[in-house]
């Protein structure tokens, strides 16, 4: 299955594992970089949970969000929006973290949603019109993570896994992760 993708091969090799304690999530607040890219089929499910999310939200994201929505592009190209072309308007602080008030609700058994596919999988980015090309995004706000992956020998595979198999499945990850680490092995 393998086979029909294109990966970058730094997911396997590079050492990877977030520390929001050092970022301070900011891959929910990237100044610039617009919001989180959605598929089609998740706007239909953002929108229909935008209101458990809410009470997690500040007042102002709650303004944005009723006064603009939540989601802009088009078929295809959907993602969030963003406050002030900076947090994600799902984005709450908490101890000065920001954090994804869908993964807060789900956590709390709210809602089976857990966030969307592209922030769970981050610093993985899936690309390509069959969603078969797989890299790793780099990112400077990232810096400490990619210290705490080689003290805790996580490679960013690794630490994308749950989101790896919910995009593909249990099955596609096993044989990726025996495909690459028997290549691996007899290079």
């Amino acid at each position: 299955m393998s086979e029909k993708f294109i990966i970058d091969d730094r997911i396997f090799n590079l050492k990877f594992s977030c520390d929001v304690t050092k970022c301070k999530g900011a891959c929910c607040t990237l100044k610039g970089a617009g919001g989180a890219p959605l598929l089609d089929e998740e706007v239909r499910i953002i929108k229909r949970n935008t209101e458990i999310a809410k009470k997690y939200l500040s007042v102002i994201n709650i303004f944005h969000i009723d006064t603009d929505g939540v989601i802009e592009g088009e078929p295809g190209d959907y993602s969030l929006k963003s406050v002030n072309d900076e947090e994600c308007i799902f984005a709450f602080y908490e101890e000065g973290i920001a954090k994804c008030a869908f993964q807060q609700a789900y956590n709390n058994n709210e809602t089976d949603f857990k966030k969307p596919i592209s922030c769970h999988l981050f610093p993985v980015r899936i690309s390509g019109k069959k969603r078969n090309i797989i890299k790793y995004e780099e990112i400077s706000e990232c810096e400490d993570a990619l210290v705490k992956g080689k003290a805790d020998d996580i490679t960013v595979f690794e630490f994308a896994r749950e989101a790896l198999v919910r995009e593909y499945g249990e099955q596609f990850y096993k044989d990726l992760k025996s495909k690459y680490f028997t290549k691996k092995e007899s290079q």
